[in-house]
């Protein structure tokens, strides 16, 4: 059912859409006015995320039609994102532009893609693998290894607890060598000695709590052989992602947005990356932003503000659209 967003005449419409064999579903945020609008489509973070209203229709107020889906196997969507690397995600999103670009509301040569996140390595990597991406927004998207950058999330961890950062990168060492030998399979007495001298450790316990339990039970080589499920998806197809070759492929506008107060991914070196990367050749066209103050979801952190999501990167979004966006090319 259609209806009014607010009182300039955006309109919203509940869609479906197919991705191989996977049925999604989400809304579709038109803005007012007529004539055919330049688009985006919204790619998730990790996690059970449903469509994201909220930014669908920020970005109909820009002007901008927005396509918020739920994740597969979230809400209203068919099949399930931990049964396959979130990698092949991106082809949801590529799904999700090619039903853009069938709308009669929607200019076909500007459909592009705003991704938060996990959604930052999507959207490149979709842009990489497909010439109907017009422009890219990352926010908050890794310039690093999925594996690099939930170390760090760790290490964050362990940092808020008041550990010293000897100990925290003693044991970000050893996590990076149990997860580097699960990932191979090579390296299994190497790991084996770090973690039964880790048991010993001032910061064990506290690592040995930590959510990924990889300070547990150390598996066998053959036990790793039989792994499945979703952590074998993850050390095998997911943990060594390198974001590198799709960012050099990029061809397109792109904005990458991050802020200081992360403490989800390494933003120094994430921003070092994707700079890096993007000006071997000089054939890129980007832009980086970092914000004071602002956690991995660009909300403002500290003072009467807290929580609120930043203007300054709203209106950086606002401003960039308008000149990479919103103009036939």
């Amino acid at each position: 059912m259609d209806r009014l967003a607010d009182g300039r005449g955006e309109r919203e419409e509940a869609v479906h859409f197919v991705s191989g064999k996977v049925t999604l579903s989400g809304t579709l945020v038109l803005p007012g006015g007529s004539g055919r609008h330049s688009a985006v489509v919204l790619f998730h973070g990790s996690g059970a995320q449903s469509r994201d209203l909220v930014t669908a229709r920020w970005f109909a107020a820009q002007g901008v039609a927005a396509l918020a889906y739920d994740k597969r196997g979230v809400g209203e969507s068919g099949g399930d994102f931990r049964a396959v690397p979130f990698l092949e995600l991106s082809d949801d999103g590529l799904a999700g532009i090619e039903y853009m670009k069938s709308r009669k509301e929607i200019d076909g040569k500007r459909v592009g893609v705003w991704g938060l996140s996990q959604g930052g390595w999507l959207g490149p990597l979709a842009a990489s693998r497909s010439s109907n991406v017009a422009f890219v927004i990352a926010v908050s998207g890794p310039g690093v290894s999925p594996g690099e950058q939930m170390i760090t999330y760790y290490a964050n961890e362990l940092r808020a607890q008041g550990m010293s950062e000897h100990d925290v990168e003693e044991a970000s060492s050893v996590r990076r060598d149990i997860w580097n030998y699960l990932s191979s399979g090579a390296g299994y007495e190497q790991a084996k000695t770090e973690l039964e001298k880790a048991r010993t450790a001032p910061w064990y316990s506290e690592t040995r709590a930590q959510q990924d339990d990889s300070f547990g039970l150390l598996k066998t080589p053959d036990e790793l052989r039989k792994l499945e499920g979703r952590s074998s998806i993850w050390f095998s197809k997911e943990m060594n992602y390198d974001p590198v070759p799709a960012l050099r492929a990029l061809r397109v506008p792109a904005l990458f947005l991050f802020g200081d107060r992360d403490q989800l991914i390494p933003v120094a070196e994430s921003v070092r990356a994707i700079r890096r990367v993007l000006t071997e050749d000089g054939r890129h066209d980007f832009t980086i932003r970092e914000f004071p103050n602002d956690d991995h979801g660009m909300r403002l952190v500290g003072g009467e503000t807290d929580g609120q999501i930043d203007p300054q990167y709203l209106e950086t979004m606002r401003a960039w659209l308008a000149t990479k966006a919103q103009k036939t090319p």
